[in-house]
């Protein structure tokens, strides 16, 4: 087990529906529009210097979880590629490709504020925040708060695009799922399997299984990912289904039961320097049919390609 995955190992135990659109995303994603091009450009060169680093494995990547009180910030730049759910959503602008984080891991005395740093997808889904109720030597017991499905505005989604989306007129916003619940995480030597069940602030509950595999290979850290997601017929009502009162002439009452996602995911870390690190990620997701029969969902099988950097403070 490599030094990286050690304190991912003892990280991993711990990764928040409110509108897509608040003040200060708007005012980041002004400020984005402006330097979209010369920041994309930065991110190209970083990401070539990459290629030829040599140097010593990154040692300090995340908080070690062995201390009274710990801490780390991270600020990352990365393009992706990410296809939508919803039907008529598609990436049309530059920087829609482009997303900039900015990443802290806390702990102090069981409490802990962190991302997923074996997921390509924790900037996408933010922080996780919890406690510590049980740890032993290859198993811990979590309480924690994070967001389990992403929301979404619909006029704001029609807004960004270059064409009209009749399925998504008028229809109500979607907060973002953060659920409350518990986490069991089980270690093996180079692996992590983690099963979250929760409560959403939306309405019903979700149940989420991940297996991680470390693979090391020369100097780089490869993940490999399979997860498995339930949906309860509340949640999957919220996000893919259509009220009584959202009916219009392109899009159907539709009341779906419960639902499902399953995950495969290739997410690798390698070492630029001391500060930086060089990630990429490709998340493959499959829908079950009750996403896909919803009248407002275009997909059931998503693609999501990562290509990063990640700077520690």
């Amino acid at each position: 087990m490599s030094n990286n995955d050690n304190l991912s190992k003892n990280n991993e135990k711990n990764a928040p529906k409110h509108p897509t659109v608040s003040g200060y995303r708007i005012m980041l994603r002004n400020i984005l529009l402006n330097y979209k091009s010369r920041i994309l450009c930065l991110l190209l060169a970083l990401i070539a210097v990459s290629v030829h680093a040599a140097d010593p494995q990154h040692k300090n990547e995340t908080t070690v979880f062995d201390k009274t009180f710990s801490w780390q910030a991270m600020g990352g730049i990365s393009g992706v590629y990410r296809q939508s759910l919803l039907k008529g959503d598609e990436q049309s602008e530059l920087g829609n490709y482009l997303n900039i984080s900015l990443l802290f891991d806390v702990y102090y005395k069981g409490f802990f504020i962190q991302s997923n740093h074996r997921r390509s997808d924790a900037v996408t889904l933010g922080a996780e925040i919890g406690y510590e109720l049980i740890v032993k030597e290859n198993w811990e017991l979590d309480i924690l708060h994070k967001t389990y499905v992403p929301g979404y505005d619909p006029q704001e989604v029609i807004k960004n695009n270059d064409h009209e989306i009749p399925t998504l007129e008028d229809l109500e916003l979607r907060d973002f799922g953060q659920g409350l619940g518990f986490r069991y995480s089980h270690f093996y030597e180079n692996s992590i399997l983690s099963v979250d069940l929760a409560a959403l602030s939306t309405n019903g509950w979700v149940a989420d299984v991940f297996y991680s595999q470390l693979v090391p290979y020369r100097n780089w850290d490869i993940y490999l990912g399979a997860g498995f997601t339930h949906y309860s017929q509340g949640v999957t009502d919220y996000f893919v289904g259509v009220d009584k009162d959202e009916v219009s002439d392109n899009r159907s009452f539709y009341e779906p039961g419960s639902s499902y996602k399953a995950q495969l995911e290739v997410f690798a870390r390698h070492p630029i320097s001391k500060k930086w690190s060089f990630s990429a990620g490709i998340t493959q997701s499959f829908y079950s049919s009750a996403f896909k029969n919803s009248p407002i969902i275009g997909k059931q099988h998503l693609t999501e390609v990562m290509l990063g950097v990640l700077y520690v403070f």
